[in-house]
């Protein structure tokens, strides 16, 4: 018979939950915000007509599962005769419901936080031992939320939907960050595992919102790796001579390091005393050996890039005459040295070992673009004591030594990334996979002496990362913009 009410047209799980949906489609914003996938909308015929039969209307409640069950307030207007079967049908739904409430999303956050690094024994271990209401927690609904919402609806958020989002955020941010702060305060707060863990998530949190872009010494990015190295530092050594210690050192150690080559200052001073320790401790552990060795090399490379901007901001011509043999030296001598350890020490083919080599490729590309940086500034000052020739030569050398590092660093990719394309669900797992080659693409995108061609590829492949997996820092990232001198951006007689 037709319907003479009005029945809702809320999707299943609003009227399930007795709240108002907003109706936006495919998906209704409020179910995306308590993370839950949204049942969809009745179908438009069903608003119409509907039988009054309560014979027929128990036999097809029965048949259909709970989300798709009709709402007591969207029911019919019944005939007297089945008034009393509707009453007894609508109670028992609301009884159902009542005794079943949808849980909030957080339940889900850690174990989203495990998923996308379920390769790292560092976060699975911290999260094992620390539970309760710390910050860990806290990081983990801040980082599984950002998550979520850069994934799965990147562009579909109302303007309503998106402030609240924002304002969920801000509270998770702040929690974290009064719970991480208080524990610094006290002498064994660096001490604790979980507070160098909820650290290091923040700095990958500020990469799924896309904040390394921002050089400015005060970005959160920045701060959370300076902050990473505060607690490093007051750790000393004697935590890196066990094998827990080690797992819980190498990710917050790499962070820093990639934040000294992003800011072009030098590793910390105490870098060299720290791999010393690890180097100590080693039973021969090859992969560990590997990170030595390419962590060396970084050292190296930052000490010289940071001394080849210091001297191109003061604009330096006699001191940059001076020590140009003694910096370009150092950045050869440190990629001999690691060629000689990789011949001693043969890797395989492991996607984590691809990852390292992609981050000491980096380094070369970083390193040899401030070489060519200052040969172009050395072509303007005629009384440099390396002849001009030889300045032809090097530049030469740099560009093509760079230009390899970054063609590996692109044919690495796909051994990460491949898979990813030809799957249509993405698992969390995925993020970590594009988190940790995402600085390497950025090295080849930001820097100009990569091919134009090699840029490119770069760059499509951090829209791919910032599309696809949610990762916002790649399609927030900028070619270099640093404040050089004129001489040298472009060579003279080059």
């Amino acid at each position: 018979m037709p319907n003479t009410g009005r029945p809702s047209r809320d999707c299943h799980l609003c009227r399930q939950r007795r709240v108002k949906c907003d109706l936006a489609r495919p998906a209704c914003q409020r179910c995306t915000k308590y993370g839950a996938q949204c049942p969809g909308y009745r179908d438009q015929q069903e608003l119409v007509f509907r039988n009054a039969d309560p014979t027929v209307v128990r036999k097809r409640k029965k048949r259909q599962p709970l989300s798709q069950t009709q709402s007591p307030g969207a029911s019919e207007t019944p005939s007297s005769s089945s008034s009393s079967s509707s009453s007894s049908s609508s109670t028992s739904s609301t009884s159902t419901a009542d005794s079943d409430p949808l849980p909030h999303w957080t339940v889900h956050s850690v174990p989203i936080v495990l998923n996308v690094y379920s390769n790292l024994d560092f976060v699975k271990n911290m999260y094992r031992e620390f539970a309760g209401d710390g910050p860990l927690v806290w990081a983990a609904h801040l980082f599984a939320r950002t998550y979520v919402t850069n994934l799965q609806y990147p562009t579909s958020l109302y303007r309503d939907a998106h402030l609240e989002t924002q304002r969920e955020l801000s509270t998770y941010l702040g929690k974290t960050l009064s719970l991480v702060s208080e524990a610094l305060k006290t002498p064994e707060g660096p001490l604790r595992d979980d507070i160098l863990a909820t650290v290091w998530i923040l700095t990958n949190y500020e990469l799924l919102v896309g904040s390394l872009s921002r050089t400015e010494t005060l970005s959160p990015w920045h701060l959370h790796a300076r902050g990473l190295y505060s607690i490093l530092k007051a750790r000393g050594t004697a935590w890196l001579y066990t094998s827990h210690g080690r797992m819980a050192f190498w990710p917050a150690f790499s962070m820093v390091q990639i934040q000294a080559l992003v800011s072009n200052t030098e590793c910390p001073p105490e870098s060299e005393e720290w791999l010393s320790a690890v180097k100590a401790s080693l039973p021969g552990n090859p992969g560990e050996g590997l990170g030595i060795a390419i962590s060396s090399f970084i050292i190296k490379v930052c000490s010289v890039q940071a001394r080849i901007f210091s001297l191109l901001r003061r604009r330096d011509f006699p001191a940059a005459s001076r020590e140009y043999c003694d910096l370009f030296g150092q950045i050869k001598a440190g990629e001999r040295e690691f060629e000689d350890w990789l011949a001693l020490n043969p890797i395989g083919d492991h996607v984590l070992q691809i990852y390292a080599l992609s981050l000491y490729q980096s380094a070369i590309v970083k390193g040899y673009r401030g070489i060519q940086l200052l040969i172009n500034f050395l072509t303007h000052y005629p009384p440099c004591q390396v002849p001009l020739e030889q300045l032809r030569e090097d530049r030469e050398y740099t560009c093509r030594t760079a230009q390899d590092a970054a063609q590996r660093i692109l044919d690495g990719v796909p051994r990460v990334l491949g898979p990813l394309s030809s799957r249509k669900d993405k698992s969390p797992k995925d993020v970590f996979d594009a988190l940790r080659v995402i600085w390497p693409l950025i090295a080849v995108y930001v820097m100009g002496i990569c091919r134009p061609e090699q840029r490119l590829a770069a760059e499509g492949l951090l829209f791919y990362i910032g599309r696809e997996l949610g990762v916002r820092q790649a399609l927030h990232t900028y070619p270099e913009q640093l404040k050089l001198p004129e001489e040298a951006t472009e060579p003279l007689g080059v």
